[in-house]
């Protein structure tokens, strides 16, 4: 009993580190609101911040914030496999986002992407993959898995396409939309959170 407290206590101080919201830990810990805010506060040395979480329709708003978001949601896949379509997988979410983090700084520099994701937006991400309110699709032209709203009119093009469209390639006609489902993606090897 206590050694499984104590690892719901490091799991919760990991997600604190790396910037999740108290109620997000205190959701996937199982720790009682009141001892997350606790370890916020040693963590960090302030009161953790308020307000709503991100939501999906805010995070691909723009061609580039869907770009961004794909990229954090093609490495999630290729870690977690198609399992992280029907549960979150904490490992490779947070393996993944480490990564995400590593590449981004790159493409940041290049003003491609939008602005980055942090932990809580790649939580939510991987919340609605579960739901089906966030969908993968995969690109006929360009075969880049992409993530889209269930029912949302971005599903409809893909976020790469029209960014190098909008740098003077050629015109192409809007793709066909294809189900991820359908497309197989390579499966990288989750290690444990650092």
């Amino acid at each position: 009993m206590r050694l499984e407290r104590l690892n719901r206590t490091q799991q919760a101080v990991t997600l604190l580190q790396r910037g999740m919201r108290t109620s997000l830990v205190s959701h996937v810990s199982g720790l009682r609101s009141p001892v997350v805010r606790e370890l916020h506060h040693e963590i960090h040395g302030d009161k953790p911040s308020g307000g709503p979480l991100p939501s999906l329709s805010g995070l691909l708003l723009s061609p580039r914030l869907r770009a961004s978001a794909s990229v954090f949601v093609a490495l999630y896949r290729a870690l977690g496999g198609t399992e992280v379509l029907h549960r979150v997988d904490l490992a490779a979410l947070l393996k993944a986002h480490q990564l995400y983090q590593a590449q981004i700084e790159h493409l940041a520099a290049e003003a491609t992407l939008g602005e980055p994701i942090d932990i809580n937006a790649a939580w939510v991400i991987a919340r609605d993959l579960t739901t089906g309110l966030a969908r993968l699709h995969v690109c006929p032209h360009c075969a880049v898995h992409y993530l889209a709203g269930d029912l949302s009119r971005t599903a409809l093009h893909c976020p790469l396409c029209i960014l190098k469209r909008g740098r003077g390639w050629r015109r192409q006609r809007p793709p066909k939309v294809v189900p991820a489902e359908t497309a197989p993606v390579p499966r990288i090897e989750a290690t444990s959170p650092p």
